[in-house]
């Protein structure tokens, strides 16, 4: 992998507040916390990964204040920013005592309204990944100047902004969600109807769908891939998806087969959930040994 690629990620950069309760909590009583900051939105943390893994990444955002553009700096990202105010937005999220998530909560209007599209450069052969936290007329808008000269993947994000990229499904060409947004995009019940849907939509698009700890789904190229996620000791499930998506981009892009690509973004998302770090060599070494553990069960995909 010594040719880097262009990699450039268009959404949210913010700040992340996570209150990670530390015992088990009362309902409509005072309980105590340990409190975390940290800079996120899922677009940054997608190019965080992607930088800290070497390649070329750019991440283009709504504008922001000076020590928040050190920090992007710092990681090797290159910053463009789409409009000249600075607005606030932020993410909250409330952890249990074992570090799962019971409550997120956004701040993320000014990513809808404070957009100037003329900001936007034209793009050519770049490995576009975007999240959904912009407009859906502003993520049209991009996605359809884009999609013929560049790969683009989409990070679900939410399940209320899935709905933004419905009638775009034939323009993109990697799709990662968790289940809640599979459900909420094709108005599905189980994730096997979810991926139906998918594929009959666009039987070319690459499609992953998370389970949390129970198992990711996935379909390339007319045949689906099941697995299951080793299991780790969790310290903070945020921001699991959004190190898988760039850990299998990593690799994918990188001219990785379907099957190598998926089972080892899955270990790098539970080494995220489990509060794993260490230089790239290493986290790479890490991944490659866990990943030999990871059985991926193939079928061919008949409809």
């Amino acid at each position: 992998m010594n040719k880097r690629n262009n990699f450039l990620c268009i959404g949210a950069v913010h700040p992340d507040y996570i209150l990670k309760l530390k015992n088990n909590y009362f309902k409509n009583r005072t309980n105590p916390i340990i409190h975390y900051e940290k800079l996120g939105g899922v677009a940054f943390n997608v190019a965080s990964k992607i930088a800290f893994l070497n390649e070329k990444i750019e991440l283009n955002s709504i504008n922001c204040n000076s020590r928040d553009k050190k920090v992007i700096k710092k990681q090797g990202i290159v910053f463009k920013e789409i409009n000249k105010t600075i607005h606030k937005r932020y993410y909250s999220s409330v952890l249990n005592n074992k570090g799962q998530l019971i409550l997120g909560l956004a701040n993320m209007d000014s990513y809808e309204k404070n957009i100037n599209i003329k900001l936007m450069k034209n793009r050519k052969n770049k490995k576009i990944i975007f999240d959904l936290n912009l407009s859906e007329k502003v993520i049209k808008f991009l996605i359809n100047k884009y999609y013929k000269n560049n790969y683009i993947c989409i990070c679900g994000t939410s399940a209320h902004k899935v709905y933004k990229i419905k009638s775009l499904l034939t323009k993109i060409d990697t799709l990662i969600l968790n289940k809640q947004e599979s459900f909420i995009l094709t108005n599905k019940n189980s994730i096997k109807s979810a991926l139906k849907y998918l594929i009959k939509k666009n039987n070319t698009l690459n499609i992953i769908i998370t389970n949390g700890k129970n198992s990711v789904y996935a379909y390339k190229n007319k045949k689906t891939y099941l697995c299951k996620p080793p299991n780790v000791m969790v310290n903070n499930e945020n921001s699991a998806g959004d190190v898988l998506s760039a850990v299998f981009n990593y690799y994918y892009c990188n001219r990785n087969k379907m099957y190598e690509s998926l089972r080892k973004s899955v270990v790098a998302g539970a080494l995220q959930a489990a509060g794993y770090l260490n230089n790239k060599k290493e986290y790479l070494q890490k991944i490659n040994h866990l990943s030999k553990k990871i059985n991926i069960k193939v079928s061919n995909y008949n409809g």
